[in-house]
């Protein structure tokens, strides 16, 4: 408890003044100037507090006479707290669990972005590995996750859950969203998750068979036609599509972060164009005219029609690996973007190159610059197609 008035170095604006801090018996002493460069974290904070509320917020306990404050904390922790306050970067050991390090720097108010370059591929890798195997481990008879581990607050899911407290339906939705959203929570999940696979699989072995030949059928115009058991086929598959992606839609704990969601784009991407092809159709049918706006409308339906080829992209809700793909891809487009800015470079130098040494020159391909792009790119990048090709 705070027994006395507020200590002067509060109100003082010298920046040689020292914070006392105890942390779980841990007792360290640092510099206020340091703390200033980072007043954002909650030894940060105390710089800024003016009144016993504050101070009681920010720590768990002041004594005034020692000056010093106490934190109810993991003092085996707190030396990689100290160290990011004297050089501004995050390391972590290797025999560290990476989440309860998590949880210590989110209470320090410490972000993970100043984890230091040498640890921050370690620290990640180790963070999605375990959180994939508790995917996987979790126990079929598991009705509702507890709340309590270090884990499961860092969970989606269990964040997802949490604010289904105190909306209409909560109990209903948050039982259906558990089982269209965690395959391993029970065996209704895991029958769910196989059902909606096989029809993913169903529709994409569908539009394979829809290219061959011996399924193609015109009508007594030479107009092609749609083979009526592919058709049903498909309006069966795009029928659970939709009934799926409308009820996860419904049951949501949070309709914005649901539609903003990369998966369930995807379901979207891959549902609209068979209502949109439908549309036109319809559309098309019901005019008697031939005209140029009935055939581009053919063009348009030819084009949604190939886009049913996202569907295949609904595999990475069912596929760990797929989604682990799009994480490495996520965490690594520094780097990914760097060599995509030293491959343009070299293309825009030898592109103008190639282009002064063969403009002289009638039968060229390379006459012009973005032609040269081109043959600088497939060059670069080893394809070589010989389509274009210098004659200098």
């Amino acid at each position: 408890m705070v027994k006395e008035s507020l200590p002067n170095w509060v109100h003082q604006d010298s920046d040689e003044g020292l914070v006392h801090v105890n942390v779980g018996g841990l007792k360290r002493s640092l510099c206020s100037s340091t703390l200033k460069k980072f007043p954002d974290t909650r030894l940060g904070k105390l710089l800024a507090c003016d009144s016993e509320e504050d101070i009681l917020q920010v720590c768990d306990d002041y004594d005034v006479q020692q000056k010093e404050f106490y934190f109810d904390r993991n003092p085996g922790l707190f030396p990689y707290v100290l160290h990011f306050y004297q050089t501004g970067k995050l390391h972590v050991m290797e025999e560290l669990c990476v989440f309860s390090f998590s949880q210590e720097i989110e209470y320090w108010g410490i972000h993970e972005l100043h984890l230091s370059p040498c640890c921050h591929n370690f620290y990640h890798e180790r963070k999605e590995y375990i959180e994939d195997r508790d995917w996987d481990l979790r126990s079929d008879d598991q009705q509702e996750p507890s709340f309590n581990s270090s884990f499961e607050e860092l969970s989606a899911l269990d964040k997802d859950l949490a604010k289904f407290k105190g909306a209409w339906c909560a109990e209903l939705r948050s039982y259906i969203w558990l089982r269209l959203e965690d395959p391993g929570h029970s065996t209704a999940s895991k029958v769910i998750a196989v059902a909606s696979l096989s029809v993913v699989l169903t529709s994409i072995v569908a539009m394979c068979i829809h290219s061959m030949p011996e399924f193609q059928r015109v009508d007594d115009n030479e107009k092609p036609i749609e083979d009526p058991v592919l058709t049903i086929l498909e309006e069966i598959c795009i029928a659970c599509f939709s009934a799926e992606f409308v009820i996860r839609l419904i049951v949501a704990p949070s309709r914005r972060k649901f539609l903003g969601n990369p998966l369930n784009i995807i379901d979207v991407a891959s549902i609209l164009p068979f209502y949109a092809t439908l549309a036109l159709e319809t559309t098309d049918e019901d005019s008697m005219e031939e005209n140029e706006d009935l055939e581009n409308v053919g063009r348009v339906v030819q084009v949604l029609r190939l886009m049913r080829v996202l569907r295949i992209l609904k595999l990475a809700r069912h596929s760990i690996g797929l989604r682990a793909l799009g994480a490495t891809v996520r965490h690594s487009y520094q780097e990914v973007g760097l060599l995509i800015l030293f491959l343009s470079v070299g293309i825009s130098i030898f592109s103008a190159l190639i282009y002064f040494a063969e403009k002289e020159e009638k039968d060229t391909d390379l006459g012009t610059i973005p032609s040269g792009w081109w043959w600088a790119m497939i060059t670069m990048t080893t394809v070589g197609y010989g389509d274009t090709c210098p004659v200098t």
